[in-house]
């Protein structure tokens, strides 16, 4: 009986490896599909969840890979944790970068987002308005602004025109009412 069903034992590995449900690559990872996220269907229908009107950015480049969305609904956030909306990307370059959107106080979303914060070290234009720069975890950039009540980060590993691009298109994106 124990050889019959270390007989069945092995058929199921093999036939679970050959249909891709194993991958075995002894020393390194190997490259795969990156995570592919519905960002702008996120974004409209968390805009009623956490109770602030929501931007979804605009123009962003077709090689741009939407790969993650979350959010906090406004039954979940507290003094401080806010109500949060994030969504992410891979840039061209395969470099990430992300847009949270907040009506909590600035300095609630940048510690729930970035931890640790340094000091401001700057402002910026980008699409027509001054952002401030600082850092954040793994001194990745960060720049933060607020309109109205609602409190606007960009962060990631992207380039600085990654993060120019990001910036336009949130400032010209559509909203949808909270």
């Amino acid at each position: 009986m124990a050889i019959s069903m270390g007989l069945i034992a092995v058929v199921a590995l093999v036939l679970y490896g050959m249909y891709g449900g194993v991958s075995f690559s002894p020393g390194q990872a190997i490259d795969g599909p990156a995570p592919t996220a519905d960002v702008t269907g996120g974004l409209t229908r968390a805009a009623p969840l956490v109770g602030f009107p929501v931007v979804i950015p605009a123009g962003l480049p077709a090689g741009w890979n939407p790969n993650s969305f979350s959010f906090v609904d406004k039954s979940a956030a507290s003094t401080t944790a806010p109500a949060i909306v994030r969504a992410g990307w891979l840039t061209t370059e395969g470099r990430f970068i992300s847009l949270a959107q907040s009506d909590g106080a600035v300095a609630d979303l940048l510690d729930a987002e970035l931890g640790a914060v340094a000091p401001p070290n700057g402002t910026t234009m980008a699409g027509g308005v001054e952002w401030t720069t600082t850092t954040g975890r793994r001194q990745e950039a960060a720049w933060v602004r607020t309109v109205g009540d609602v409190t606007f980060l960009i962060t990631g590993s992207a380039s600085p025109d990654d993060f120019q691009t990001l910036a336009a298109a949130a400032a010209t994106g559509s909203v949808v009412p909270g």
